[in-house]
């Protein structure tokens, strides 16, 4: 099956507004919880999961002249879109961080994977997989778009939330 890049970015572009739209802003703070250790009689144990608050116009700003300085990141739009929250938060299984807080990142990566499974038989009733190709390629698409499409636009989104 054939699919059109330039179909699937708008798609995604789409996406991104949507998420912008849909969800207030929030900064990840962190924070310093103690609580009884489950099985030590008087010690106590710390979570560092910290917490959302509602960003403010400042903070966004200040942290998006900051974009570049990370290199774990694949590009300005990928770290601009992690390090915004919302005010939601699923259980991390990992021991001193008990909730990890969902990023725009996430949310769009979720949104990017219902469409592309709505869209595209990939997988049979049963779960098995039906053309990995097809998948790997859509996956491909999206995160080229990550890395190659420029954060701009989405912060003047965002900022106009604020």
């Amino acid at each position: 099956m054939k699919v059109d890049n330039e179909e699937i970015m708008l798609v995604i572009s789409n996406l991104i507004i949507e998420v912008i739209e849909k969800n207030t802003p929030y900064q990840w703070i962190q924070t310093v919880e103690p609580f009884p250790h489950p099985y030590k009689y008087d010690k106590i144990s710390y979570d560092y999961s910290g917490e959302t608050i509602p960003m403010i116009k400042e903070e966004f700003q200040k942290m998006a002249k900051d974009l570049d300085k990370d290199q774990w990141y694949t590009s300005k739009l990928h770290k601009l879109l992690d390090s915004v929250y919302i005010d939601e938060w699923v259980a991390s299984y990992i021991s001193n961080l008990g909730k990890s807080w969902i990023s725009y990142f996430e949310l769009l990566e979720d949104k990017f994977n219902e469409w592309k499974y709505d869209n595209f038989q990939l997988y049979d009733e049963d779960g098995n997989e039906l053309d990995e190709d097809l998948e790997m390629e859509l996956d491909d698409i999206f995160y080229d778009f990550i890395k190659n499409t420029s954060h701009e636009l989405y912060y003047k989104k965002i900022l106009k939330k604020l």
